[in-house]
């Protein structure tokens, strides 16, 4: 089931240039909720959208895997949402 994004994520979609897409944010919680047992929605999303900036930047041949990987984990640090 998708739900609504917040704003921030939206933004954050813009800025990267990525065009709307539908996230189901439930499964993303129950995939979390096995490594950790309080997973935090935002920080869940940050890490989607990451990564998908990432493959899309690997996949379109912007980028190298290990550009893009390097990328992701240093945009998550830095704009993931405090615990």
């Amino acid at each position: 089931m998708s739900q609504t994004l917040p704003q921030w994520a939206n933004q954050l979609l813009r800025s990267l240039e990525i065009e709307a897409i539908t996230i189901d944010v439930a499964a993303l919680q129950e995939i979390a909720h096995n490594i950790n047992d309080e997973p935090q929605r935002d920080q869940i999303l940050v890490g989607f959208i990451a990564g998908y900036a990432a493959g899309l930047a690997e996949g379109s041949g912007m980028a190298t895997f290990h550009k893009a990987h390097a990328a992701s984990v240093r945009f998550m640090h830095k704009n993931s949402p405090g615990e």
